[in-house]
């Protein structure tokens, strides 16, 4: 299993940087090799299953995430996370934190890339720092849309 963790600083406030970045119409715009919502049932509150597809190493993989949690916090903080399921089990977790008259957005995620022992080992040396760039780059992406 790996895992990977990432930050950004964001100037814009956390409401509206989670309110785009907790829509799962909106994920294939900033979110590095997740294709278009294929469908969302509910309103992604928990419960709310998100049916999409993931492409890593040239393969488009099939993904349902389910939302597990969502929710503000007193502070004025927000925190997502969802659970995926199929090829590439897991889960990522969100988390919006007000700070400086922004947002400070940290991304944890792990999961499992099914296969032998030949497959673990490319994940190791090929796929988790692909998957760690993709991260980097997803935040990247947030935050220039968000600061645009």
């Amino acid at each position: 299993m790996a895992r990977i963790k990432d930050s950004v600083f964001i100037q814009a406030s956390p409401e509206k940087v989670h309110a785009f970045g907790a829509d799962p119409e909106k994920w294939s715009s900033w979110f590095v090799g997740l294709g278009e919502a294929k469908s969302v049932e509910g309103d992604n509150s928990p419960g709310t299953v998100v049916t999409h597809s993931y492409l890593l190493a040239g393969m488009h993989i099939p993904v349902t995430t389910t939302v597990t949690e969502h929710r503000a916090d007193a502070d004025g903080s927000f925190h997502w996370k969802g659970e995926n399921s199929g090829l590439l089990a897991g889960w990522s977790t969100w988390d919006y934190v007000p700070r400086d008259g922004g947002t400070q957005v940290t991304l944890e995620m792990e999961y499992v890339v099914p296969g032998s022992a030949l497959g673990k080992v490319a994940d190791r040396l090929f796929i988790e720092r692909s998957q760690e760039r993709a991260a980097h780059h997803t935040l990247e992406n947030l935050k220039q849309l968000m600061e645009s």
